[in-house]
């Protein structure tokens, strides 16, 4: 049951927010990463030579589109910084390391062939803060990891093994790529800057998830804040971007200023 909730929250929810988000003060790019219905990237780009927010969406692993995270973007451009959202395979067609390597290619596609030059930023929501975090902790697995300067994280998992959802052991299986999956085992000094937001309120991925990576990240000598915000549950932390609800977010308020300070250091 909570699938179908979610399945009918990306389709319907996501979709009336786009109705309110903006549609106009950015050019909008789609670029091929693959030749699959699933490998299409959306740039949004503001200024070309402003930094690039990567933003991954969630959805368990299982569900989302592209499309419908426009009202994202919009308010990231706000802040003058341009964005690129993908997509990717899901489950249960494809397993977590497919899932993964479709992130990948979306990356370094764009990395290489779409924005060659310029600061990137990564940022994800529930599961695709875990693909941010991934991407941004494991070395091994962008061409040019260098050109990675933070990576952002909204109610992200980084810590759940052992899984506690029964159809997770088949989604990142088999058993020997388990440990591939948690952020946590890919801590490192020299990794980007992790800012960690989760909702003090959140039920779907509790926000010790955020503390672990935090000081697991900490201790192994790298950089790494977290924010907790009252009141605010799992998908509160995505709708902050939503139009009727970014201007008195405080959320909304802490990502700016942290896109800022990063600037501030180039």
């Amino acid at each position: 049951m909570r699938n179908q909730l979610t399945d009918l929250w990306q389709r319907f929810g996501l979709r009336f927010i786009n109705l309110l988000a903006a549609t106009g003060g950015y050019e909008i790019e789609t670029h091929a990463y693959g030749t699959g219905d699933r490998e299409r990237l959306d740039w949004y780009i503001i200024d070309r030579a402003a930094p690039t927010v990567i933003f991954f969406y969630g959805g368990n692993w299982r569900s989302g589109r592209r499309q419908d995270y426009r009202f994202v973007a919009d308010t990231l451009c706000q802040m003058n910084v341009n964005v690129m959202i993908p997509d990717f395979p899901l489950y249960p067609d494809h397993r977590f390391e497919s899932i993964l390597d479709g992130v990948v290619s979306a990356t370094n596609f764009f990395l290489s062939n779409v924005f060659p030059e310029g600061r990137v930023i990564l940022m994800g929501h529930s599961s695709g803060a875990q693909k941010a975090a991934l991407l941004a902790l494991d070395r091994h697995l962008l061409d040019n990891p260098e050109r990675i300067v933070a990576m952002i994280g909204l109610a992200g998992p980084y810590d759940f093994y052992p899984f506690t959802e029964d159809d997770h052991w088949d989604l990142f299986g088999p058993e020997e790529h388990y440990p591939r999956s948690q952020p946590i085992n890919f801590v490192r000094a020299d990794a980007p800057r992790l800012y960690l937001l989760h909702g003090e309120e959140d039920r779907r991925v509790r926000r010790g998830h955020s503390k672990s990576l935090m000081e697991k990240q900490q201790a192994a000598g790298g950089e790494a804040e977290r924010e907790v915000y009252e009141g605010m549950g799992h998908v509160d932390a995505v709708l902050s971007f939503s139009r009727i609800h970014r201007r008195n977010s405080r959320l909304i308020r802490d990502i700016q200023s942290f896109i800022e300070s990063l600037e501030k250091e180039e």
